[in-house]
């Protein structure tokens, strides 16, 4: 079979995100320790599942066969994961060690309160940083590498609220993009003020090679020096720190729980499920669902508004 062009693998490595690549590197580097090749038999990739079955959850194990997938497709071979073998062998790991996934607890609205008031220890600057960071990635439920990702020219504000411009995201890869609206909030929980509050302050700040257009959230040094933006990890250790600092604990909880909350916290109030999927970005509302985390069976229960 011949192989791919440098150039026919470029293009195959920019239809995936930053993300997506990383991970990939990432399992298929495992596969190969394991002693995998590219190419291998789809015996060989049955022999993996095999082995790493109980060790990894399923998802995990799904996205492997992706990168291997993926490994072949870039170096010109024919991928063996869609052969009757891989697919029984998956099947049966789903059925013995089941496919239940560890998610992350969602934020409720009354953590959101104590979490965004002052943290003494931690600077006026940090703090205002802090409070617009979880009250957009809340309002706007966002993904942690969509908060990173956000510039400052993606902001705009009128009469009614903010409006976020989102990019390229995990469920819109081309770049098609939309708009997050948020309206305003009663004090201290409104996202719009947090945000004109930290975008009038980073006004102030210097940073070495500013850019016209920088990041939305910058990290800043202990002398109120504004640096580059915040990596996808800094959000959820942003969050795990302000939990500690307030006495909560951070067990389970991480960027995602932003984004969980909004969706739990909306379905409890009666929002509908469409509304939810247009701020959220979801693409099916059975993803929605997914993200409802603590709804009790008597809350919003269907037969409260029949009899």
């Amino acid at each position: 079979m011949p192989r791919h062009s440098a150039a026919v693998k470029a293009y195959v490595d920019c239809g995936l995100s930053a993300n997506t690549q990383r991970a990939y590197a990432s399992d298929l580097a495992r596969f190969k320790a394991w002693g995998g090749t590219i190419p291998c038999s789809a015996q060989t990739v049955a022999n993996y599942l095999a082995a790493c079955a109980g060790t990894l959850k399923i998802s995990t194990l799904t996205r492997h066969l992706a990168a291997i997938a993926h490994g072949h497709a870039t170096a010109g071979f024919e991928s063996p994961v869609a052969s009757p073998i891989v697919k029984a062998t998956l099947r049966g790991i789903r059925r013995v060690h089941g496919t239940a996934q560890k998610q992350a607890k969602p934020i409720t609205v009354r953590m959101l309160r104590k979490l965004v008031r002052p943290v003494a220890a931690f600077s006026a600057m940090r703090n205002l940083r802090d409070r617009a960071l979880l009250l957009v990635g809340f309002a706007g439920g966002f993904r942690r590498s969509e908060l990173a990702g956000l510039r400052v020219g993606s902001v705009s504000f009128t009469r009614r609220g903010a409006v976020i411009r989102l990019g390229a995201s995990k469920t819109d890869p081309n770049g098609t993009g939309r708009n997050v609206a948020m309206p305003f909030g009663e004090p201290p929980l409104c996202p719009v003020r947090a945000l004109k509050d930290w975008l009038k302050a980073t006004t102030r700040l210097p940073a070495r090679g500013e850019l016209s257009n920088p990041p939305l959230f910058r990290r800043i040094d202990r002398y109120g020096n504004a640096g580059g933006g915040l990596c996808d990890a800094a959000i959820g250790w942003i969050l795990n720190q302000r939990m500690q600092a307030k006495g909560l604990h951070a067990k389970g909880f991480s960027a995602h729980s932003l984004r969980a909350g909004l969706v739990t916290s909306a379905a409890k109030a009666g929002v509908p499920s469409w509304a939810i999927q247009r701020q959220t970005g979801h693409r099916s509302e059975f993803m929605v669902q997914r993200y409802i985390r603590d709804l009790q069976p008597f809350e919003q229960n269907a037969l409260k508004s029949v009899l």
